[in-house]
C-alpha cells in the first residue's frame, strides 16, 4: 500500500518548503507509483505511449532508436522538467535494445530509480548505486532485459565542478550507496514539488536554489565515485565496435537473407567471435538477434499497408520460409498476427482491408 510523507528538501536557507515524497510497505511500487504520482503542471510536461508503435524517445538527449524484447504490455512514459540551467527527466522503459547518441553541453548524469532495476551499457552491467556519466557527444549501447524506471539530469554546463570522466564518452562511474540514494532523494523531491506546488517555483530565487541542491547532491556523489574497470571496458572495446559493423552490414543488406557464416567471413571474424560480441553486447544469441531485428523489418513492412498477399513475399524475403513457425514467432512477440498488423494499418490508412 502506498503512503504519502511530508519531508523538508535540503536546499539553502533562502528558500524553505515542504514536499510530498512516496513511502512504499517493503513493496516494490516506487517504480511506478512515482511516475503515476506526478501530473502535468506549468513545468511538468508528461508523455504516455499506448504502444510502441506510437512510442517517442525523450527528445532533448540525443537521436535514439528501440528495439523492443517484449512487445506485449508494453507501457512506456515519461515526464519532464525544465528548470534554468537544467532539465530533469523521469522515464518508464520497457524491455528493449537502445542505440543512441547522446549529446549535451554539459554533461547527462543518469541513475537507475530503485535497486531491482538494472541494464547494459556497451557491455558492462549498470546497478545501484552505478551513475551514468556522458560529457560531450556519445553513442551508446544499452540493452534493458526489464522494465525500469530511470532518472536522467540534462546540465548546460558543468565547468569547473571537478567531476570525473572524459569528453565525448560515456561510462558508468560507482559511487557510494548513501550519496546515490541522497541524489535520488533529491530529484524526486524536486519533481512532486514541481508537479504539486508550481506556484513554489515561481517565487524569487527557489529555482536557483533547486539547481544548487541538485548540483550539490551530484557533487557529492560524483565525489564519492570510481570509474567501472578499465580492464573490462577496454576487452569489451572490440566487441562493440564489431556488432556495429553487424548492424551496418544488416541494415545495408535489408531484405535478404543472411547466414551468419557469410557475415563472420564479410566481417572478417569468426562466427564464435561474432556470437561472443552480440551477447557481450547485445545480451542474446546471435540468433535471436538477427530474428529479433528480421521480424521488426517485416513489421515496419506491413506497416506501411502492403497488400495482404504480400505477406508471404515479405516473410521469404526476410528469411522465413516456414509460415507456421512465422507466424507462431511473429504473434508471440506483438501479440497479434501479421494479418492483424496489416488490417489495423490499413484502416488507418483508409484502405480496404
Amino acid at each position: 500500500m502506498v503512503k504519502l510523507r511530508t519531508r523538508s528538501l535540503s536546499i539553502p536557507a533562502s528558500a524553505f518548503f515542504v514536499v510530498a515524497t512516496i513511502a512504499t510497505d517493503g513493496s516494490d511500487d516506487r517504480r511506478v507509483s512515482l511516475l503515476d504520482e506526478l501530473v502535468e503542471s506549468d513545468f511538468v510536461k508528461i508523455s504516455r505511449s499506448p504502444d510502441f508503435d506510437h512510442f517517442r524517445s525523450i527528445e532533448g538527449l540525443g537521436e535514439a532508436n528501440s528495439i523492443p524484447l517484449d512487445y506485449r504490455n508494453f507501457a512506456a512514459s515519461f515526464a519532464s522538467l525544465r528548470l534554468k540551467t537544467c532539465t530533469i527527466y523521469l522515464q518508464r522503459t520497457f524491455p528493449r535494445i537502445l542505440q543512441i547518441q547522446y549529446s549535451t553541453t554539459g554533461a547527462i548524469i543518469g541513475l537507475l530509480m530503485d535497486d531491482a532495476a538494472s541494464l547494459t551499457l556497451n557491455g558492462v552491467e549498470g546497478r545501484a548505486p552505478a551513475l551514468l556519466l556522458v560529457k560531450g557527444s556519445a553513442r551508446c549501447e544499452i540493452v534493458e532485459q526489464q522494465a525500469n524506471l530511470v532518472a536522467l539530469v540534462n546540465f548546460d554546463s558543468v565547468d569547473d565542478r571537478g567531476w570525473p570522466g572524459e569528453l565525448d564518452r560515456a561510462q558508468l562511474i560507482t559511487t557510494e550507496p548513501a550519496k546515490f540514494d541522497a541524489l535520488r532523494v533529491t530529484l524526486r523531491d524536486v519533481l512532486m514539488l514541481a508537479s504539486h506546488s508550481p506556484d513554489t517555483l515561481v517565487q524569487p530565487g527557489v529555482i536557483e536554489n533547486i539547481e544548487e541542491s541538485i548540483l550539490q547532491a551530484a557533487d557529492l556523489a560524483m565525489a564519492a565515485a570510481t570509474p567501472s574497470s578499465e580492464a573490462k571496458r577496454l576487452s569489451l572495446s572490440h566487441y562493440l565496435a564489431l556488432v556495429r559493423k553487424f548492424d551496418e552490414f544488416v541494415a545495408v543488406n535489408a531484405g535478404k537473407t543472411l547466414y551468419s557464416a557469410d557475415v563472420a567471413r564479410q566481417l572478417g571474424v569468426s562466427v564464435r567471435t561474432l556470437h561472443n560480441a552480440v551477447v557481450a553486447i547485445r545480451g542474446m544469441s546471435m540468433h535471436r538477434y538477427m530474428r529479433l531485428r528480421r521480424l521488426w523489418s517485416v513489421r515496419q513492412q506491413l506497416l506501411r499497408s502492403a497488400s495482404p498477399q504480400s505477406i508471404k513475399a515479405v516473410a521469404l524475403v526476410n528469411g522465413f520460409w516456414h509460415m507456421g513457425e512465422f507466424t507462431a514467432l511473429y504473434r508471440e512477440l506483438f501479440g497479434e498476427t501479421p494479418q492483424q498488423t496489416l488490417s489495423a494499418a490499413r484502416k488507418q490508412t483508409g484502405e480496404p482491408s
